[in-house]
């Protein structure tokens, strides 16, 4: 009974394992298909009636890639069975603790031998130069062994009055050299303090704040005669990985160390075309400047990112907190406009949002 409980467990885990994670995601991956949707079998099972042939070599690896999984399931499972797992483990837990019990043991010191300074009775000068100073040593040429013997006399110090090596880098002293790691702290990055809709009303804007535009919202806009510039702050915290590229149909992605989001630009970039289609459909002609403004976070690869940015036309910079410190502040990246407008070009604009 003991065994058979074994073997359904080991099955139980390997087909997890090989099922839900490995087969589940080669088909996910590579077609899209969810091995475990009772929908995506029933759309398979019509494809076959409606005369779905296997002809394509992707066709042709997804059947037989299926008509194998039942045998290399087995296969797997037999071998499983056949390792001792408490005694695998158990071997290298021990293996691991004795590792590390030795590696946290203190290293014992080491007896230093030195050399005792010879008496000047025993050393012969160096020659003298002819304005008497020693003549430099002569390096590689070997003493007469009968006029320049030396003695030579090593003593050993005991291992209770060694000193611990205390040498550091020659650009420490000791008391920087003294300071614990855990009270090392790097510099915080400097606040960009900027006033957002002031740096827009100085470079000739009409300034309208939090306007919501096909459920997407616009924290600034600025209206003036020949410019519209729509602003996106981005105040999500953390180290961001940025990505603008479509995987399998799905939005552009933006990852943290510990959570992923639709990609800010990818939002921004959307609600600008619509809002441009509106402009242009209403007789505007005036030119659209998107700007996305992070404001908590930092974007870690900014820099391999600015020429797709570009390419997408829209301007990333920082204010406040974001960062990196190499993206413009905000005053920067607003383009001038030459005239505020008129209030009715502004009012007739506000009524497109």
């Amino acid at each position: 009974m003991k065994n058979i409980k074994r073997t359904v467990l080991i099955g139980v885990c390997v087909g997890l394992i090989f099922f839900g994670w490995i087969l589940y995601a080669f088909y996910h991956q590579n077609w899209n298909f969810r091995l475990f949707s009772l929908k995506d079998w029933t759309f398979i099972g019509r494809e076959f009636v409606a005369g779905w042939t296997i002809s394509s070599k992707s066709d042709w690896i997804f059947v037989l890639t299926l008509l194998a999984a039942i045998p290399v399931f087995i296969y797997l499972w037999r071998v499983c069975c056949r390792v001792q797992w408490k005694k695998t483990v158990a071997t290298t837990y021990r293996g691991l603790k004795k590792t590390l019990s030795q590696s946290a043991k203190p290293a014992k010191p080491k007896k230093i031998k030195i050399t005792a300074k010879q008496s000047h009775k025993k050393v012969r000068p160096k020659p003298m130069t002819s304005i008497g100073r020693p003549a430099p040593k002569n390096v590689g040429r070997t003493m007469d062994a009968t006029t320049e013997a030396t003695v030579t006399q090593t003593d050993t110090i005991p291992a209770a009055t060694m000193q611990p090596n205390t040498e550091h880098p020659a650009f420490m002293d000791d008391d920087i050299a003294n300071i614990p790691l855990s009270e090392v702290q790097l510099p915080e990055r400097i606040r960009l303090a900027e006033d957002l809709p002031a740096v827009l009303s100085d470079a000739n804007y009409q300034v309208i704040r939090d306007i919501t535009f096909n459920d997407f919202t616009f924290s600034l806009v600025g209206i003036a005669a020949d410019t519209i510039t729509l602003c996106a702050i981005d105040a999500e915290k953390g180290d961001w990985l940025a990505d603008e590229d479509f995987f399998n149909g799905e939005e552009p992605l933006w990852f943290s160390e510990s959570a992923h989001r639709i990609s800010p630009v990818y939002r921004l970039s959307a609600a600008v075309k619509a809002f441009s289609e509106k402009l242009t459909a209403g007789g505007f002609s005036q030119k659209v400047c998107p700007i996305l403004i992070e404001k908590e976070g930092t974007i870690i690869n900014a820099e391999d990112m600015t020429d797709t940015w570009q390419k997408l036309g829209i301007t990333v910079c920082r204010t406040d907190l974001g960062g990196p410190d190499e993206l413009p502040g905000f005053a920067d990246a607003v383009p001038k406009a030459t005239d505020k407008g008129s209030a009715v070009l502004f009012d007739a604009i506000h009524d497109l949002f």
